[in-house]
């Protein structure tokens, strides 16, 4: 979670949660329109649904959630919050204090102002279920893992092997998707160290027939890990 967003100051701590807490009573008393969205990525699939505000008490904040919102809160124990009222473009990240995942409820807390990263993404992305080997060449270099993650322009692959010394930018990424071998051009974008293995970052230009085959495994996906979400909050 904590890669999708970056928190900001524009006071200090102290009075930008004073601050958003005066923008949520407002809503809460309906003196501005109540346009609150919860966000949260659950396997990299944005999960965001409408919120209602109960009750303000202190620094905490009351509210009932939709289903699948619950059930990722309950995991995650934290959330991002958009709203028009946030100023420049700004959301506003928060700590779950309580949920009651089967009543759709939530107290939520610790708010201050964040920067929501992966609004900037230009395509939905997922992560993979399974084991899906996948390799990129590069001037007669190898760099090789398995699949993590996928969207229509990028790829996510997990591997032990370090990045080849002079790796070059521009290559070939090679995986099988839905038992069809994929061969796409692809460039070489950052190294993350993630648990206790790395993850390669990709871009990829798919041609009409690979953008076709990822684009239905993309929403397939989406499908499986949104009813999983709501299979938990049952």
């Amino acid at each position: 979670m904590r890669e999708t967003y970056q928190l900001v100051s524009i006071k200090d701590g102290k009075q930008d949660t004073e601050d958003i807490l005066r923008i949520l009573k407002k809503i809460a008393a309906g003196s501005i329109k109540n346009d609150l969205k919860l966000l949260n990525y659950y396997h990299e699939v944005p999960v965001s649904y409408p919120a209602k505000i109960d009750k303000i008490d202190g620094d905490c904040v009351e509210m009932t959630i939709q289903q699948a919102q619950s059930a990722v809160l309950g995991l995650q124990k934290q959330t991002l919050l958009r709203s028009a009222a946030f100023p420049s473009g700004l959301g506003v990240h928060c700590f779950v204090e309580y949920v009651n995942v089967k009543n759709c409820f939530a107290v939520l807390g610790r708010f201050a102002y964040a920067s929501i990263r992966a609004e900037r993404r230009g395509a939905v992305r997922v992560n993979v279920d399974g084991l899906y080997p996948v390799s990129y060449t590069a001037e007669e270099q190898e760099l090789s893992g398995h699949l993590q993650d996928i969207s229509l322009t990028g790829v996510g692959m997990k591997s032990r092997q370090p990045v080849p010394a002079g790796l070059a930018e521009s290559g070939s990424l090679r995986l099988n998707l839905q038992n069809c071998a994929l061969a796409l051009p692809a460039e070489y974008v950052k190294t993350v160290n993630k648990d206790d293995q790395q993850v390669h970052a990709f871009t990829i230009v798919p041609d009409q027939q690979a953008d076709k085959l990822i684009a239905q495994y993309v929403y397939s996906r989406q499908v499986e890990i949104i009813r999983d979400l709501k299979d938990q909050s049952l």
